[in-house]
């Protein structure tokens, strides 16, 4: 089976992101020089067709105007690609392609303005990207139950052991806590799974990792995801996604609740200084 992989050598297993898709579904920022793509963009959002020296006014440079040359330059390049076209001297128009270029490239930077806002800033964050990660990765696991190669599982013994390993070292055990979770979704074929675990593990959720180490380290159910970690590796060397699913289900819900819990007030102080330390925005609470 050709399972879709990243490249070990990265040390995040899930840092790197799938495999690059089909050209038709790459980023629009990927496809076109950033000026193309702001030309293209005013062009398919003016009601009439647009020449080079009002396109330079549009486009700034270094809040200059920029120049016709190369408004010209770019406008042959989009032309090239089939994307505008010449009304007679009027000016540029966009073609279909261009017209559905343009709005992919406004629903991208609309994608990366939401992602871009989230943050980590309370207590109930914490337990509602837990509540997120929850449905994501049940359906990852089963996935892998089914699907999983030789090489992947071992791969995954590797990282948890590198947990177990590092369970009784506060500092370490954070900086590896979710690698198994991100191994896991790096073995799946289902690009849409490992586009959305990519947002649940951005790095900039990393803090989750931090208060919830506070949190059951506080409770003395660290150990609990040693244990847990090895029923889903069972589940998934014996190809059974129904008890894969559960065992991941198990070991969230058992986050969720201990994110949760009433805590001792020096936890609860020691997290919401670490929130604040780390957003502008604090609140909740245990």
């Amino acid at each position: 089976m050709a399972t879709q992989r990243s490249n070990p050598e990265a040390g995040d297993p899930l840092q790197a992101g799938p495999p690059a898709p089909a050209s038709v579904h790459a980023s629009v920022h990927a496809s076109l020089e950033p000026r193309a793509l702001e030309l293209l963009r005013a062009i398919a959002n003016s009601p009439e067709p647009l020449g080079a020296r009002e396109l330079g006014r549009r486009i700034e440079a270094g809040n200059r105007p920029l120049s016709e040359s190369t408004v010209n330059r770019l406008l042959r390049r989009l032309d090239e690609q089939g994307l505008t076209r010449s009304m007679d001297g009027r000016g540029r128009v966009v073609s279909e392609a261009g017209r559905a270029l343009a709005q992919r490239a406004a629903a991208e930077v609309t994608w990366h303005q939401q992602i871009g806002s989230l943050e980590i800033r309370t207590v109930q964050d914490v337990r509602d990207l837990l509540v997120a990660r929850r449905g994501v990765e049940r359906e990852i696991v089963r996935e892998a139950a089914t699907s999983v190669s030789g090489e992947d599982v071992e791969r995954l013994q590797s990282v948890m052991e590198e947990y177990e390993r590092s369970v009784h070292t506060e500092e370490r055990r954070r900086d590896v806590s979710t690698n198994f979770h991100k191994a896991l979704a790096s073995t799946v074929e289902n690009t849409m799974l490992r586009a959305v675990a990519m947002v649940i593990f951005d790095p900039r959720f990393d803090m989750l990792e931090h208060v919830l180490d506070m949190v059951t380290a506080g409770r003395g159910t660290t150990m609990h995801s040693v244990h847990e970690h090895e029923e889903i590796m069972r589940a998934i060397r014996a190809g059974d996604p129904d008890a894969a699913e559960a065992a991941m289900v198990r070991h969230i819900n058992r986050l969720i609740a201990d994110a949760s819990a009433v805590v001792a007030p020096s936890t609860r102080l020691a997290i919401e200084l670490l929130l604040r330390n780390h957003s502008p925005v604090i609140g909740g609470g245990t």
